[in-house]
């Protein structure tokens, strides 16, 4: 089974936020230049193959990255849009124990949410991750 963890993992190695400011269940800080990975609350329903769980070769994990830039509107898009990008061109990438195969994106471009309180730009990335089951 794919974890937050394995996402953030794979989220900080592409070096768009340093390690540190990339977080997965809550940001406690919300430093500028952050992603936040969380489970998506409108789950893809399950599918169990004939045969059991142990008869599947892939599994999904769906999940919502937040990404919580700074004061600046273009450089917090530039962000998100290079985040997306990656996301989408995720083919067949190790990531601790597991493989994602591919990342499917449910929208065309980052979900702009306006800005927190402290006046920081802030986008959605919604995401299926499909990944390889051991």
């Amino acid at each position: 089974m794919m974890r937050l963890r394995d996402i953030r993992d794979y989220v900080a190695a592409l070096g768009i936020a340093g390690d540190e400011n990339c977080y997965c269940g809550k940001m406690e800080d919300k430093k500028e230049k952050s992603i936040g990975i969380y489970p998506l609350k409108n789950r893809q329903s399950g599918s169990i193959p004939l045969g059991g769980v142990k008869n599947g070769s892939y599994g999904v994990k769906s999940v919502s990255l937040l990404v919580h830039w700074n004061r600046s509107p273009t450089e917090s898009e530039e962000a998100a849009d290079a985040l997306q990008e990656a996301l989408i061109y995720c083919r067949d990438r190790a990531v601790n124990r597991r493989t994602i195969k591919f990342i499917f994106v449910t929208y065309d471009e980052p979900i702009p949410v306006d800005t927190d309180e402290n006046g920081i730009y802030e986008y959605v990335i919604e995401c299926l991750i499909y990944y390889e089951r051991s």
